[in-house]
């Protein structure tokens, strides 16, 4: 069979007449301002693929590869214009291609081990979905999608697991594979539903595969095959399943199996010089300054510091082809097989950021520890506002408490004690980050369970990171919601959301974010007018800072925001905030600290960076100057000794500050080729490794964590012993955020003592002082 070609003159084509009497027609068929002479109208170009009678004359099989190859070139979709070849008077007319055409009439499609009529994939509830589905998987789908005016299919499979390369899947199969199917994924799945009128087995679309599994390996495999349109018989069917990797492979991961650590793994598997490329600049610097003759070994433990268990996925380019690696990371099977084949444990892998569920049912009761006084008095004035709110009484309120004193449970448990005596209509919790959702939603499990109505359920719904909408219950229902998802969501689908204004209660936690315009936005969209009205819904804030740095006016707006109602008022013997903490260290519930200071460097601030910081909050200093300070290797060496020093060997499990992502990089490859287990953390690390380092912190098998930017709240490592403030920080109340990290105290699960060590930078130009010379009375004499 002759392969079509892009074609100039059709006048020979069989059919060529009655297509251009039917165009003549449609042209005619127009409103027009006269008639046109018939034999006037002819085409502008006559320029498409073909010969089209194959299309006639082959077989089935054939006509479905002509089909193919027609499909596979733009000269099929190129439209022609019918013109009056003498009066423009006439507005020219589109007509599809004869190709096209003749492809409507007689194209045939492989789909689901047969061949089928083209037609039968056209208008809007197609005769078979299937092969709809088999046109819109070619690699010009949108150019055939428009061509035929193809409905856009309703396709649902249930219950389906990530997507596998099919390489990865079956590696015997890729010497079968023709160019358009090498790069699909197979995604297994329960069921495959198309409009509710088709129940499929195994379907392709674009380059996803999606297969019905059967639990038979063989059947599975013949299912894809036949959906690819391979031809595979039964021999090399069982050779595909069969495969085994070359001895060659075996022996070359064999190699680095053999190795003795995972450093000197990752070492033999990258190479040196790879791995010093994939390291960021700065710590090669550094790295290079304090370590002029760094080994290979040294280079993979600065970089499983900084890329932890992702390490191998990130040199994924640089592994050998000798290896097999394979082409995904998420946690597949195959990835599994291949880290262990090279001695790394299941995590070196990746992980699929698996979902948790979208909400929790939560019955009781459980117990928990006895509430302190403080928090006993903090609940009653709390319970007082919600059950007197419909009385139109204060309606709005805030609980500032420092960082390590339960403020999350107090107002959780205050709550649930208005709930119990009366109070109804749901809760809406908000906050800013994935963490502090989840930490909440954890506190709404864990005291429902001690302390909430007895035989009685209640739902707590997920917001976040993707979820879907809750359902719009409004009685013992809690919503927890990222603010970047709520103000998303309210904007996109207000009508979906309108629930929410039936809510009786609002949470904000971190409320001294809250004058920022998206706050003020969802604030609006949910009833809580800028005047409080007995219709709106009842309104906490919870804060550990409840002064936004050093603005009189911000902060006489955030005490308005929440009715000037500190509901935390009276709890204590003083309301003076270092009395507060004082009381708190002398109940052993905030840890006593112990200060130390180390010099960092000395930098000047240039003219641009000057006028920069007259438009900044008092907390930061300009992107370029922390970037400076970061690569400063002295101050960087500095901070590195000063933990050996200080630190050691006691094994204190600590939380450092860095500049910036590169910082906290740097920072912990070093502390890692000094032996210091440490991993760098950022807003960039994968949510499910992060929470993995989290958890191997506080589980002691990580000494160091260094970090930028992710953990001045919502945090929640108890035992932490020491804290290192390397970045400089203007703002006392960002300062205590930061260091309150260390400072939960023995009453409430950690230590009685926590070292904070500070950096003191000198920089020229710069009048604001360093927050910790704010602090002189928290330091431990």
């Amino acid at each position: 069979m002759s392969e079509p070609q892009a074609v100039h003159d059709f006048s020979m084509e069989p059919g060529f007449d009655d297509y251009l009497s039917d165009c003549r027609v449609e042209f005619t068929s127009r409103d027009l301002p006269r008639n046109p002479h018939w034999y006037r109208l002819c085409f502008q170009s006559t320029y498409s693929s073909g010969p089209l009678c194959p299309l006639e004359q082959l077989s089935d099989r054939g006509k479905a590869r002509y089909t193919h190859l027609l499909l596979s070139m733009e000269e099929t979709f190129a439209k022609w214009t019918m013109i009056h070849e003498t009066q423009e008077v006439y507005p020219p007319l589109e007509c599809e291609s004869p190709a096209v055409v003749a492809l409507r009439r007689h194209g045939r499609v492989w789909c689901a081990g047969s061949c089928v009529p083209l037609a039968d994939a056209l208008g809007h509830r197609p005769a078979n979905p299937a092969a709809l589905m088999a046109l819109l998987s070619l690699p010009m789908a949108t150019r055939i999608k428009d061509a035929f005016n193809l409905s856009d299919p309703i396709i649902e499979p249930s219950g389906e697991e990530e997507p596998v390369p099919l390489a990865d899947a079956w590696p015997g199969l890729v010497p079968h594979l023709h160019d358009d199917a090498s790069e699909c994924n197979l995604i297994r799945c329960l069921r495959i539903a198309n409009d509710g009128t088709l129940s499929l087995n195994c379907l392709r679309i674009e380059n996803e595969v999606y297969l019905v599994a059967t639990g038979d390996d063989t059947r599975d495999l013949e299912l894809v095959c036949r959906e690819l349109g391979l031809a595979l018989d039964d021999q090399e069917i069982s050779r595909v399943l069969g495969y085994v990797p070359p001895d060659r492979v075996e022996a070359a991961r064999a190699t680095i199996r053999a190795c003795e650590t995972d450093a000197a793994r990752l070492a033999m598997a990258v190479g040196e010089d790879s791995l010093r490329r994939g390291l960021p600049e700065p710590l090669v610097a550094v790295l290079k300054a304090s370590h002029p003759a760094s080994t290979s070994i040294q280079l993979a433990e600065a970089a499983i510091a900084t890329f932890h268990t992702s390490a191998l996925k990130q040199y994924r380019h640089a592994l050998s082809a000798e290896l097999a690696p394979p082409r995904q990371w998420a946690g597949s099977a195959q990835a599994v097989t291949f880290v262990k084949a090279l001695g790394f444990s299941a995590q070196w892998a990746g992980q699929r950021n698996e979902r948790r569920p979208p909400y929790l049912v939560v019955e009781g009761p459980l117990s928990l520890p006895p509430l302190h006084p403080y928090q006993k008095k903090i609940v009653d004035n709390v319970r007082t506002m919600l059950l007197g709110g419909h009385r139109g009484e204060a309606r709005r309120g805030m609980i500032s408490l420092p960082t390590g004193s339960g403020k999350t449970r107090v107002a959780v448990e205050a709550i649930i004690t208005a709930i119990n005596q009366g109070f109804g209509g749901g809760v809406l919790w908000v906050a800013d980050r994935d963490e502090l959702c989840e930490q909440a939603v954890e506190a709404w499990r864990q005291v429902w369970a001690s302390a909430g109505t007895v035989g009685e359920r209640l739902r707590v719904s997920r917001m976040w990171a993707g979820q879907p909408r809750p359902m719009p219950e409004s009685d013992r229902h809690v919503i927890v919601a990222s603010i970047q998802t709520l103000y998303a969501r309210l904007n996109r689908e207000p009508v979906a959301y309108a629930f929410l204004r039936e809510f009786r209660l609002v949470v904000f936690d971190e409320a001294h974010r809250t004058v920022a315009r998206s706050f003020t936005t969802v604030m609006q969209e949910i009833g809580l007018a800028r005047r409080q009205t007995i219709e709106d819904p009842l309104l906490i804030g919870l804060t550990a800072t409840p002064y936004r740095g050093h603005d009189e006016q911000e902060t006489a707006r955030l005490v308005r925001r929440y009715g000037s109602n500190r509901l935390d008022l009276g709890a204590f013997k003083s309301d003076d905030p270092v009395a507060v903490v004082k009381e708190l260290q002398a109940m052993r519930v905030i840890a006593e600290a112990d200060h130390e200071v180390i010099d960092g460097g000395g930098f000047q601030l240039n003219d641009e960076e000057r006028e920069q910081i007259r438009a900044m909050p008092p907390a930061w200093l300009p992107r370029s100057m922390e970037s400076r300070i970061a690569r400063d290797a002295r101050r960087t060496e500095r901070i590195v000794a000063a933990y050996e020093r200080l630190i050691g060997n006691s094994g204190w499990p600590t939380l450092v500050f860095a500049t910036s992502v590169e910082h906290a990089q740097t920072v912990a490859a070093l502390l890692n080729v000094k032996g210091i287990t440490s991993r760098a953390v950022s807003g960039s690390t994968e949510s499910i490794i992060r929470r993995n380092i989290v958890e191997d912190f506080r589980a002691g098998r990580i000494a160091v964590l260094v970090n930028y930017g992710v953990f001045r709240e919502g945090f929640d490592a108890p035992r932490t012993r020491a804290i290192i403030v390397a970045r400089p920080v203007y703002s006392p109340n960002l300062y205590f955020q930061m260091i309150g990290r260390g400072l939960r105290g023995p009453m409430n699960g950690g230590n009685d003592r926590c070292l904070i060590i500070n950096v003191r930078d000198n920089i020229e130009n710069f009048e604001r002082q360093l927050a910790f010379a704010e602090l002189d009375w928290l330091w431990r004499d």
